[in-house]
């Protein structure tokens, strides 16, 4: 199942018109977080009568966290090059086969931003992957321009990849709560400070983002970070 999430949108009719996109390209599961304003007659006119089903039956979501429970893998949508990014950097054309793949394995999550300005830093952190959608040098698609062009490129992609099983990997929530105690930890340890842990924890983002962890692999890691937390109060006893 693939699940495109419109983070904080502002015009009703843009989601409308993103619903008719992804209805072209056999997409239905809509999220919407936080939005201005509430779907209005507008938004049903651009979705058209054959999309209507897709809004009426959209989620609307209070936040990110919400909007992405369990998802094992998420992509966020961006037309303009920043740096330092957390997940892997890649054209929709070059991700949409690896979104087919993941559909396997569990929900996967497509993050659209704001109409305004795209989505945070801190909501790009989330993503396994981050897919640039080149431009002729005018970065500024309409929402409803860039959820056609991702929904075709993932019609298009096959899922017949010769990739190496693997297990399922974590959800998206399984990973915050690791990343939540491991800078917990990397503070503790004195690893960083406060000023440079956003950069910090963004590279054990991308590390954790490229190798898909598994749901095992997670706990293991935070397994590991409560051992060693216990090895340093107490002189190496073991914790059970």
């Amino acid at each position: 199942m693939i699940r495109v999430v419109l983070v904080e949108p502002r015009e009703p009719r843009n989601v409308g018109a993103a619903a008719r996109a992804m209805k072209n390209f056999g997409l239905e599961e809509l999220v919407l977080v936080n939005p201005e304003r509430p779907l209005d007659e507008a938004a049903y006119r651009l979705a058209t009568r054959g999309a209507a089903d897709v809004l009426e039956q959209a989620r609307t979501v209070a936040t990110l966290d919400e909007a992405l429970a369990g998802a094992v893998y998420v992509v966020a949508t961006s037309a303009r090059a920043r740096e330092g990014y957390a997940g892997e950097v890649c054209t929709p054309r070059e991700g949409a086969p690896r979104v087919r793949a993941m559909t396997a394995e569990g929900p996967v999550a497509l993050l659209f931003g704001r109409e305004n300005f795209g989505l945070s830093n801190e909501e790009m952190d989330r993503a396994h992957a981050v897919w640039r959608i080149p431009t002729g040098g005018y970065a500024s698609l309409n929402l409803a321009q860039a959820v056609l062009l991702v929904a075709y490129e993932v019609f298009l992609a096959r899922a017949e990849l010769t990739e190496t099983a693997r297990p399922r990997p974590a959800a998206a929530e399984e990973l915050e709560r690791f990343f939540a105690d491991l800078e917990a930890y990397l503070i503790e340890i004195r690893y960083t400070d406060e000023h440079r842990l956003e950069g910090a924890m963004r590279a054990f983002r991308r590390m954790a983002h490229r190798a898909l962890l598994s749901s095992n692999e997670v706990q293991r890691l935070r397994g590991l970070l409560r051992q060693s937390r216990w090895a340093i109060a107490h002189g190496g006893e073991r914790v059970d």
